[in-house]
């Protein structure tokens, strides 16, 4: 019997099982349309999504079932937890009724409870701490362009404490890359590892840097700081002055949605276009194969210690 798997956190991976998952992901790519593997027929996955989202729901919609399996959406809301109901409860029920569960929610604590329960493999769709598998995706579009991401310097400008931000800080240490996160004072990573460092320059972040990238100023749930956030990341922006002290052939990636003219120019966006929609792309690819992985069907191609 395969060992029970989850991916709560970018932590959940080794590099090892992330390059497996990589070439799997350019596989699937490649071949979308030719040859199907329905890695996921006769199962029913249940996306719980407590956060409004476009990417990550059409990605992993598709996913599913262009594995051969079944994607069930459930608005929190559908779901007696919007009445009290114990996570315990509804992770049991879950457990006995479909494959697995993608989830998007506020609390890391309440996808880990699922996990806990459940008895089924429970995938992080985002939480209020980390936004894994929208990193995993980045890393593998930056190296399907740029080759390995190992000792590269990766620049962050605005919140280097949302979820996206620290999911990058965390694989900084398992793909050994330098994240420099140009962020004001208070917005400072929290990730204490030596891959990450902060700074309040933007200059001193993008300087020399492979790959330029940039969130939106107030992540979901933290809207009633929109406010002291635009004035706290005013002229924290990814612009053609960030990309002139960059390296030559720097990349820059946005994980949309993008606000244009605050967190990134309106002229780079345009610029640029074409990479991050192909970033938004490979969400499909990369957790198609994620979902493969988690399944245990990439486990064969597993090299040996």
């Amino acid at each position: 019997m395969k060992p029970l798997r989850h991916f709560l956190s970018i932590k959940d991976i080794s590099e090892k099982e992330a390059r497996l998952i990589f070439k799997k992901a350019s596989e699937f790519k490649t071949n979308r349309g030719k040859n199907a593997l329905f890695f996921l027929s006769s199962q029913t996955w249940a996306l719980i999504f407590r956060k409004p989202s476009t990417r990550t729901r059409l990605s992993f919609e598709v996913a599913v079932r262009e594995l051969g399996g079944e994607a069930l959406f459930l608005n929190s809301q559908d779901l007696q937890l919007s009445r009290g109901e114990s996570i315990e409860d509804t992770a049991q029920v879950f457990g006995r009724m479909v494959h697995g569960i993608i989830m998007r929610t506020f609390s890391q604590k309440e996808l880990e409870l699922f996990a806990l329960y459940g008895n089924i493999p429970v995938v992080n769709a985002l939480t209020d701490e980390e936004h894994p598998c929208q990193v995993l995706s980045d890393i593998f579009s930056y190296e399907e362009k740029r080759g390995s991401i190992e000792r590269k310097k990766i620049a962050f400008v605005g919140d280097g404490c949302c979820n996206v931000a620290r999911s990058w800080a965390l694989a900084a240490e398992i793909f050994r890359f330098n994240l420099s996160i140009a962020a004001p004072p208070l917005y400072f990573s929290p990730i204490d590892n030596p891959f990450v460092t902060n700074t309040t320059s933007i200059e001193e972040a993008c300087q020399d840097a492979s790959l330029l990238y940039t969130d939106v100023w107030t992540s979901m749930g933290k809207e009633e700081e929109m406010q002291k956030r635009q004035v706290d990341f005013s002229g924290y922006q990814l612009n053609e002055h960030a990309v002139k002290v960059a390296s030559k052939d720097v990349l820059v990636f946005h994980c949309l949605p993008a606000y244009r003219n605050k967190e990134i120019s309106t002229e780079l966006f345009k610029e640029r276009a074409e990479d991050i929609y192909t970033q938004a792309e490979n969400r499909l690819h990369v957790q198609k194969a994620l979902l493969a992985w988690l399944v245990g069907k990439l486990d064969d191609s597993l090299p040996s210690e």
